[in-house]
């Protein structure tokens, strides 16, 4: 046997092969085995979710990562002329590097998105917020990797290719100009965090509204009417805004109001405090404050201001405390000046002519 395996040196090579390829088989298969009965069981006993995902992710790509370094073994064994193993080998290169991609994509991907959840950082952590374009940018820098290594494995020259897609680049740039301000906006807003996701804020046009997303791009904002307001982000940078969730909910409302000038001011202010306390949507821990505006024609301008307890309620609150304050000033007997009545229309026209 060992003197016909020497007198016919290529069905050995090919015997050879086959018998590498045979083992690399089945050692991607106890490897797959290995995976699922051993190290699934020992992470299901940790507290953490990050090895159980990590191994489900990890057991395909390593089993044909093993397979694949058997099969170039076995083809560099065979008696191949070199066109012919040149192409196979270039072939498992890329299988190679696809395999070594994909497995880093999916580590990296579990691994940011455990950060944002479950790590003790979590909670105090802006990684829920950075998490999309983490990713992004990861997966992309991973692929870009892989696509040099390719490339350079087939001996394209990378370098000038850079250049060239710089000098793209910049003429890209310079036609988006709004996107990219945009998009760095959007950046700079994730990181400068002057809101977050939830908080209510008035825009400088008067808009408020809760924030629901803050893309790239834009900031998406569900308004009181429910209507979605999408805003660019470089005019969120440039404009001034208001954060009502920020440092509290609670949020200071103010209501005028005139009186008599024979009406009792300290019984009018009295009486407009009482109001604001009624009301059930105040802050009961802030006291209101009545002041004394000014003294206008239709005599004594009062000012209340109050605080409600969540910014939300700013209107219906308003609304009750006026509505308590008009009806406890008439049961008092405080005066209230009205209007002068506006006269017709007509009659100011034949009088306008005489």
């Amino acid at each position: 046997m060992t003197r016909w395996l020497v007198q016919h040196p290529r069905t050995t090579d090919v015997i050879l092969s086959v018998l590498v390829l045979a083992l690399s088989y089945l050692a991607a298969r106890l490897l797959s085995v290995l995976f699922t009965r051993v190290l699934q069981r020992l992470a299901q006993r940790t507290p953490s979710t990050l090895d159980d995902h990590m191994v489900a992710a990890l057991k395909s790509p390593l089993a044909a990562s093993i397979f694949l370094g058997g099969a170039y073994f076995a083809v560099h064994r065979l008696p191949l002329r070199e066109p012919l193993l040149g192409r196979l080998d270039a072939t498992l290169f890329v299988i190679g590097a696809f395999l070594l991609a994909l497995a880093l994509v999916r580590s990296y991907g579990i691994l940011l998105d455990w950060y944002g959840r479950e790590s003790k950082h979590a909670a105090t952590s802006v990684a829920a917020e950075f998490a999309p374009l983490f990713s992004k940018l990861g997966k992309t820098l991973i692929g870009m990797l892989a696509a040099i290594a390719v490339m350079q494995h087939f001996g394209v020259n990378v370098a000038s290719l850079v250049v060239s897609l710089g000098v793209g680049s910049l003429a890209v740039g310079l036609a988006a100009q709004d996107t990219l301000a945009n998009m760095f906006a959007g950046f700079t807003l994730m990181v400068d965090r002057p809101f977050r996701v939830g908080d209510r804020i008035q825009l400088a046009s008067g808009e408020v509204g809760e924030v629901e997303s803050i893309g790239a791009r834009a900031t998406l904002i569900r308004t009181g009417d429910d209507a979605l307001l999408i805003v660019p982000n470089s005019a969120l940078m440039k404009d001034r805004l208001v954060n009502l969730s920020r440092p509290t909910r609670r949020m200071a409302a103010r209501v005028d109001l005139n009186v008599g000038y024979d009406a009792d001011l300290a019984q009018a202010r009295r009486i407009l405090a009482e109001a604001a306390r009624g009301s059930a949507l105040t802050d009961p821990g802030q006291e209101p404050v009545v002041n004394i505006v000014r003294f206008a024609d239709l005599g004594v301008q009062l000012q209340l201001v109050f605080w409600v307890r969540d910014h939300g309620d700013l209107a219906t609150a308003r609304s009750e405390v006026q509505e308590q304050a008009l009806r406890r000033l008439h049961e008092a007997g405080v005066s209230i000046p009205s209007l002068p009545t506006a006269r017709p229309a007509r009659e100011e026209a034949l009088q306008a002519r005489s």
